[in-house]
């Protein structure tokens, strides 16, 4: 039989208060989720190029590198009418290039 001391039960009932130490180490945590969510919310939101408005965004890779096309308005324009032009592109950039001109509402056809 254990034989507890006078006034156990309530000590346990009670809640025992954070030292200043546990608030601060309990603040920066949260501190840290709050920033981790904050820059998860920012990279999910913030998007990287694409095709829209008149506006086409293509990378073309190729054996030696890539080709970036960021172009809007007639030179997006003259860019997917070229794509159709045969030997302007390789076939697989030229079938790319057309499908990123239709998101971005762009004739393809001179």
């Amino acid at each position: 039989m254990l034989i507890l001391p006078p006034g156990h039960a309530q000590e346990i009932r009670a809640r025992r208060q954070l030292s200043t130490r546990e608030r601060r180490l309990v603040g920066a945590v949260l501190g840290a989720i709050a920033a981790l969510v904050i820059a998860l919310v920012i990279s999910l939101s913030t998007g990287g190029r694409t095709s829209a408005h008149g506006c086409i965004y293509v990378t073309i890779p190729a054996a030696t590198g890539a080709q970036e096309i960021n172009e809007c308005g007639a030179t997006a324009r003259e860019t997917c009418a070229s794509a159709a032009t045969p030997g302007a592109f390789a076939p697989e950039a030229a079938r790319t290039i057309a499908t990123e001109c239709r998101k971005a509402g762009v004739s393809a056809s001179p």
